[in-house]
């Protein structure tokens, strides 16, 4: 066995004992770790702390927001549809515009025949006031009438209006009569002044019409105000072109918050037949002061004939406190020859 172990080739011997090494290690339970050697040479010197070179990183460019489109805001127009019995003065007095800016505003070459089922755009901001400046000159010498009755009311949207009534007090009828309204502060300065005509076109001796001026924007510190004849023309051949008109059967009542009046009108004259006829009801409160006014188109077959008659009905909104059945009111009725 010696000889043969002996004659193993030297390599295999190396193997062996190198095995045999590693045995005895593990048996020991112990793994040997070289330890390093302490390098003196560093010990009492300071060493400069280290400071990190930071590389630049590629940043993505800013890219600037984009432009934020700022929508333009338009004004949702307000349209009103013409009811039967409404008329251009009565849909400014519920809205509170000029019946001339109604007028521009929706192209209406004669405010007298609007049409049922009609769509108009209210104008609104400075577009509602629809002032001319010389649209009117006044006359030299205006005729003699009164203004009776004037109060002021504020609207739901901030503008105020001036109603009040014209009576005639000449020998003749009038027509184109124009009043203004001004307005002072406190201390007497001017702060605003309108003009309006009144609401019916003739005027006859001792009859009355209302009238109403609109101050869209009106001074909040206005204190007093002043009514001044601006004109006012004798009616002379226009006169012949109208009608006599009576009112029949007339009764006011409340109608909801709005005040209802309704009647009968009836051709007076002997021969001539009324092409159209139209109908205006003023209110009043105890004091005599006016409340509201309507102006509407009577509902006609064709012609009024000389004696004949035709029912209407006015529905409308009164200022101050609410209508009864004892709210003053008075009819004024117009009638006009047919159209050649």
């Amino acid at each position: 066995m010696v000889k043969t172990i002996l004659g193993l080739e030297p390599l295999f011997i190396r193997c062996v004992c190198l095995a045999a090494a590693l045995v005895v290690l593990v048996a020991c339970g112990e793994v040997i770790t070289p330890q390093p050697t302490a390098d003196t040479s560093l010990v009492g010197t300071s060493i400069p702390a280290l400071t990190p070179t930071l590389r630049p990183t590629a940043t993505a460019p800013l890219i600037p927001p984009a432009a934020t489109a700022t929508p333009t805001i338009t004004p949702t127009p307000v349209i009103h549809i013409v009811q039967e019995g409404e008329t251009l003065y009565s849909i400014v007095f519920d809205y509170g515009v000029s019946p001339e800016a109604l007028q521009v505003t929706n192209d209406v070459e004669n405010p007298q025949f609007l049409q049922v089922g009609q769509r108009l755009i209210i104008p609104t901001g400075e577009e509602a006031t629809g002032t001319t400046p010389g649209l009117l000159l006044p006359t030299s010498t205006p005729l003699p009438f009164d203004v009776q009755g004037i109060a002021f009311y504020e609207t739901p949207v901030g503008s105020l209006w001036c109603l009040g009534e014209i009576v005639n007090t000449a020998a003749f009828t009038l027509t184109n009569v124009l009043v203004r309204v001004t307005l002072f502060d406190a201390a007497g300065e001017q702060l605003a002044k309108a003009d309006a005509f009144a609401a019916a076109d003739l005027i006859p001796p001792g009859e009355r019409s209302p009238l109403g001026v609109l101050f869209t924007d009106p001074p909040p510190n206005w204190a007093s105000s002043q009514v001044t004849i601006v004109r006012g023309e004798a009616a002379g051949a226009l006169a012949a072109s109208y009608v006599p008109i009576a009112v029949t059967k007339v009764e006011g009542q409340p109608f909801g918050s709005q005040f209802q009046v309704t009647g009968v009108v009836q051709n007076t004259s002997a021969e001539q037949a009324a092409g159209s006829v139209s109908v205006i009801v003023v209110t009043y409160d105890d004091q005599g002061l006016v409340t509201g006014f309507r102006q509407g188109t009577v509902e006609l077959e064709g012609t009024l004939a000389p004696g004949a008659t035709a029912p209407f009905t006015l529905l409308f909104t009164v200022h101050g406190d609410a209508p009864t059945n004892e709210t003053p009111f008075n009819v004024i009725a117009l009638g006009r020859i047919p159209a050649e």
